[in-house]
């Protein structure tokens, strides 16, 4: 088990724990690259959790996509995983101060869906990197 957080305190962060690869490999791509997750989201009163589901690659492409924004302090990255249970864009101002908007919805398809927004500096980006990459080595791509 392995979690990063996006945000920057107790009440402004949105949290994926990564409870396993949800099968044994079997040699194929998607069945063997799906991962179970725990995802808790806190923004300002609202607080939640659910389970959903990521391809190892998505979270591989969300640390390069706010790696490329820690590095050249502009732009925006959308994460957009293909279940849709979380979707989160960040986008850096001039000043260096980083934007996350996002949607959770607590079921594939049919769920309740939160909207949420909320900034945090870039330097908070660093501990956010690390921890994710912690979480991508410990549960790879799998080929």
């Amino acid at each position: 088990m392995k979690s990063f957080a996006i945000g920057s305190h107790e009440k402004q962060a949105v949290t994926i724990t990564v409870l396993g690869y949800e099968r044994p490999p079997s040699g194929e791509f998607y069945d063997d690259n799906w991962l179970l997750c725990e995802v808790s989201v806190r923004v300002g009163a609202f607080s939640g959790k659910f389970q959903a589901h990521f391809l190892t690659a998505e979270l591989e492409a969300l640390g390069r996509g706010l790696g490329k924004l820690h590095q050249e302090l502009r732009g925006s990255y959308a994460f957009e995983p293909m279940e849709g249970q979380l979707v989160l864009r960040a986008s850096c101002s001039h000043l260096g101060h980083i934007r996350i908007t996002g949607v959770a919805m607590d079921e594939v398809g049919i769920g309740n869906k939160l909207a949420f927004d909320f900034s945090l500096d870039q330097s908070y980006l660093t501990t956010i990197l690390r921890a994710l990459s912690d979480v991508v080595q410990t549960f790879p791509v799998r080929t």
